[in-house]
Formats: structure tokens, sequence, C-alpha cells
């Protein structure tokens, strides 16, 4: 139950945006091939660790991965569109002048291929990878931090809240 009368418009969330599972578009069915071409190469799998393409519902981790990142999905399109140019064979190689040339954009294409590998709890439980959890530090942790003097430009700078209402 939301407290909005019936037809008012949602209200923005203040603290983060809401969360995504599908991107604001699909990838036309080249890129995504090239996508996973690129996952296998990137995560080509050893062991007991499986492929990328390999792993389970990677495609569905892929999506979501995607959809995180779908303020970056025109740059994504236009990367996998120049790799798409390349015959398979040479995929690899287009990955590596990818590295060289715009490293951003290879760092954008292989955290969302890792990302979503990464999301996939049977990897991360083959892998030994917890995921993302908070872990406060003990207080003897939080009073050395403080006392290395991490808050003194803070302190000294004093307190600068200014009120929203105009007060």
């Amino acid at each position: 139950m939301t407290d909005q009368p019936s037809g008012a418009p949602e209200v923005g969330r203040l603290s983060v945006p809401r969360r995504h599972i599908v991107p604001p578009r699909p990838l036309t069915p080249r890129q995504h091939a090239t996508l996973l071409a690129v996952a296998d190469i990137l995560i080509p799998g050893a062991g007991d660790d499986p492929k990328a393409t390999a792993a389970p519902r990677y495609e569905t981790w892929l999506e979501r991965s995607l959809a995180a990142r779908s303020e970056s999905l025109a740059a994504l399109s236009l990367i996998l569109d120049e790799l798409t140019r390349e015959p398979r064979t040479h995929l690899e190689q287009g990955l590596r002048q990818l590295h060289a040339i715009d490293d951003g954009g290879f760092q954008l294409l292989s955290s969302v291929v890792a990302g979503a590998y990464l999301m996939i709890p049977e990897v991360r439980s083959l892998i030994g990878y917890p995921g993302q959890h908070p872990s406060p530090p003990r207080v003897d942790e939080a009073a050395e931090e403080l006392s290395d003097g991490i808050l003194d430009p803070v302190i000294r700078r004093g307190p600068i809240y200014v009120s929203a209402a105009g007060e």
C-alpha cells in the first residue's frame, strides 16, 4: 500500500535509483552473439570453473548486467558493432586492440561480461566468492582509523549544514 492518492504520480526515490533487471532495449542478434563470444574469450573456463556461456543461466544474468549498465548501452552497442565486423577467428585480437586504444570501452565490456558471471550463485559458490556484503569494521579498527586523522579536515572545516527549507 502506498501513501499516495490514487492516480497521483509516483514520488521519486531520494536515495538510490530503482533496480532494473532488463535493459532499456535488447541487443541486436549479431551484437548478442558477439557479446557471448567475447564472454567465452574473457572467461574461457578452466578445471571445474565453466566458461562464461556454460555457466547456469548465464544469459539471464547477462541481461541483468546489461540492465545495471543501461546508461552505457549505446556505447556498448557501438563497441559490439565494431567487434562484429571482425571475423570470429580475429575476435581475440579485436579485444586486444580495444584494450590498447579504448581502455574505458574495454572496461565497460569486460565489466558487463564478468559482472554477469560473478552474479551467478553457482559460480560464486564454486569459486568461493561470497558476493558483495557489508563488513563494518570492529570497534578497535574504527578507532584506529579515526586516530589516523582521517576526519581531521572535516572537523577543521566545521559544520556546513544548510537547511533545504531555506530557514
